[in-house]
């Protein structure tokens, strides 16, 4: 090791401790906030999120599906489609958040009694 990279060692590890209080920190703040707005998350309602996105998802496809197969199509048609779509792809974004969530330790899921 060269002089001046046992120079910048005190510094690489002030910087890596500062970033650990920081996740910390973070982790903390949105344990907290979570579980102050949503209570506890059951498996049961994380598993209902998942059907509800699978179920959007379905009935999405469904519609592009059906539209394949009109002949004349409207434009309340794919007005249709587009707020079957909107619809998915929002449960989705929420159901991505809500894993992340689980995923960074924001919040336990908790059996349901």
């Amino acid at each position: 090791m060269t002089n001046q990279n046992l120079e910048n060692l005190p510094d690489d590890l002030t910087i890596r401790r500062m970033f650990q209080e920081l996740e910390h920190n973070i982790k903390s703040v949105n344990r907290d906030k979570i579980s102050e707005i949503t209570g506890e998350v059951t498996r049961d309602a994380f598993d209902r999120v998942v059907s509800t996105t699978a179920r959007l998802r379905a009935r999405y496809l469904a519609k592009v599906i059906e539209l394949e197969s009109t002949e004349d199509i409207k434009p309340s048609d794919i007005s249709s489609l587009r707020g079957s779509r909107l619809m998915f792809e929002e449960a989705l974004e929420g159901f991505s958040a809500l894993r992340h969530a689980l995923c960074q330790g924001y919040f336990d899921l908790t059996e349901d009694e």
